[in-house]
């Protein structure tokens, strides 16, 4: 029987051996395990302050578009208004061209009937020089 005990104590040694053998593979690689949980904990934590920055971020730039939309619609109607008024002087000077157009016909009709009636009473004049001159010269003679 001792035998047997011997032989029996050995073999539960040996397991005891290999329990604690692959104990101590157990630990390390707990450790491992450990390590790794704790890095990836550590990059899931600044993703996620990366996340809330980003969405902070993109907050703003919502906003800043808000506000430059806002800001382009204010400067899309200024524009409209000007270019709406603008319109609106070129029709006007449009009218006053053209009155002044027919003002300036109107007046070079009017000059053309000055010269008209300037050159009737010139020959009017030349002819009635030419009367004086006649009866000037028949008086000299009586």
């Amino acid at each position: 029987m001792t035998e047997e005990l011997k032989c029996l104590t050995e073999s539960r040694m040996r397991q005891m051996e290999i329990i604690k053998q692959k104990m101590v593979e157990m630990r390390n690689q707990n450790d491992k395990l450990t390590t790794e949980n704790s890095d990836l904990s550590d990059r899931v934590h600044s993703l996620s302050k990366s996340y809330e920055e980003l969405i902070i971020e993109n907050e703003n730039l919502s906003k800043q578009l808000k506000d430059l939309t806002e800001m382009s619609q204010t400067r899309e109607d200024e524009l409209m208004s000007r270019v709406n008024t603008l319109k609106e002087d070129l029709h006007e000077a449009d009218k006053r061209a053209d009155n002044s157009e027919r003002q300036v016909v109107y007046l070079l009709k009017r000059v053309q009937h000055q010269e008209d009636l300037a050159s009737y009473y010139m020959e009017a004049c030349k002819g009635s020089g030419q009367f004086i001159d006649d009866s000037i010269n028949e008086l000299i003679d009586i």
